[in-house]
């Protein structure tokens, strides 16, 4: 299993609390609702920054998701499906700055559980 972790920069027009709302419902509804997501997504998690953050100067980053797949060839092929193409990578434009949000491929390497 592998992770895509996406570090996110809203649009610069956007507030933070729109980018947050549109994140949260519309672009989650999406991923939720959609055939590829279904075909090749294990799990998918959001990380917003926490609004008191903004307060203290620039975040380097507005969240981040993480999207987890059995493999690098399900991670390619579901950014490749028609599905998503058509529903999902237009709203991306729409509440995130793509110019500046950053990929990356990780493995998870579990240190500390919690228990």
């Amino acid at each position: 299993m592998i992770k895509l972790i996406v570090a996110i920069h809203r649009r610069p027009e956007m507030s933070v609390e729109n980018f947050q709302t549109h994140w949260r419902t519309r672009h989650a509804q999406l991923i939720k609702g959609n055939p590829a997501t279904r075909r090749y997504i294990r799990k998918y998690v959001q990380c917003h920054t926490m609004p008191d953050q903004y307060a203290l100067g620039e975040v380097a980053f507005d969240g981040t998701a993480e999207i987890w797949f059995d493999s690098v060839a399900d991670k390619d092929a579901f950014f490749n499906d028609p599905d998503y193409l058509r529903d999902i990578r237009p709203d991306e434009e729409r509440f995130a700055d793509m110019t500046r949000t950053v990929f990356f491929v990780t493995v998870e390497e579990q240190v500390l559980d919690g228990t």
